[in-house]
């Protein structure tokens, strides 16, 4: 039997979870706790779901204002959630 490299945990784990399919319920976890730290406990209150599905994030809301505010600061958000979970896995976000 050949010798393999070693692996750390973290790598075998997120290997486990790709190909168990488990990968984006764990991703929906951190994007939601992401979602909390950077828009604050008033929106999370408005926040009926976060469900992500190949790259898109849908955002359900409560408020139509805070629909509206959301809307035109998508980019920032998606750029700062990337930037929090240390991967490009969000591509776009759906405001219903």
């Amino acid at each position: 039997m050949e010798r393999q490299e070693a692996k750390s945990i973290g790598e075998i784990l997120r290997q486990y979870l790709k190909v168990s399919q488990l990968e984006h319920l764990a991703w929906e976890e951190q994007i939601a706790q992401s979602w909390q730290s950077l828009l604050g406990d008033e929106v999370t209150r408005e926040t009926e779901r976060l469900h992500l599905q190949e790259g898109t994030l849908y955002v359900t809301l409560k408020s139509p204002s805070l629909k509206n505010d959301l809307m035109y600061s998508r980019q920032q958000i998606i750029r700062e959630i990337n930037r929090e979970l240390q991967s490009e896995v969000v591509k776009a976000i759906v405001v219903r």
